[in-house]
């Protein structure tokens, strides 16, 4: 037998094979957020993301912030907060905060919430680091504790396994998506 009639045999045999297949759309792919985008957030009047209000003061707070952050609005169910803390539900969106200052962080947080109302993303990270890099104590940490249990959309979070981050992030779990992002964050 010629090579030339084994390769049209093994091309036809492929062919026949692929027929019923349909191939992936690109978009089908989990987009992971590497850096946080710096542009500012949209105005009210202009549309799309929400501004935080006085709750998301980027004015730093000097209160203890606990090792490991964790908080669940009343009503969840034991087995779902078990998984979150475990790491468990798949990501559908990270954050990474690492370096910017609080107004920056803000800003971004705000703007990363309300991507994830729009496209329905439930489960996220966000690293906001250990601190390591501040003079006193983490800065950053804090300051997500507290605009995280002033969002509404924000049903749980507790901070990830040392695998995502440990200490230095949090998993978090959001509302399901609404066409309309609400005026808390």
């Amino acid at each position: 037998m010629s090579n030339d009639s084994t390769k049209n045999d093994d091309e036809s045999l492929f062919l026949a094979e692929m027929s019923g297949v349909t191939p992936l759309k690109p978009d089908n792919k989990v987009k992971i957020r590497k850096k946080p985008n710096r542009t500012p957030l949209q105005t009210p009047e202009s549309g799309s993301y929400p501004v935080i209000d006085d709750v998301f003061s980027d004015t730093e707070i000097f209160e203890e912030c606990p090792d490991i952050l964790n908080f669940s609005r009343s009503g969840l169910q034991h087995s779902v907060l078990k998984k979150l803390r475990q790491g468990k539900h798949p990501v559908g969106q990270t954050l990474d905060l690492h370096g910017l200052t609080v107004a920056e962080a803000r800003r971004t947080l705000a703007e990363f919430l309300g991507e994830c109302n729009v496209a329905d993303v439930r489960h996220v990270i966000i690293v906001h680091g250990k601190g390591f890099r501040s003079k006193d104590k983490p800065v950053i940490k804090p300051m997500l504790n507290r605009w995280l249990r002033a969002t509404d959309n924000v049903l749980a979070f507790h901070s990830a396994q040392p695998k995502d981050g440990g200490t230095g992030a949090v998993y978090v779990l959001l509302k399901k998506g609404s066409e309309v992002p609400d005026d808390s964050c």
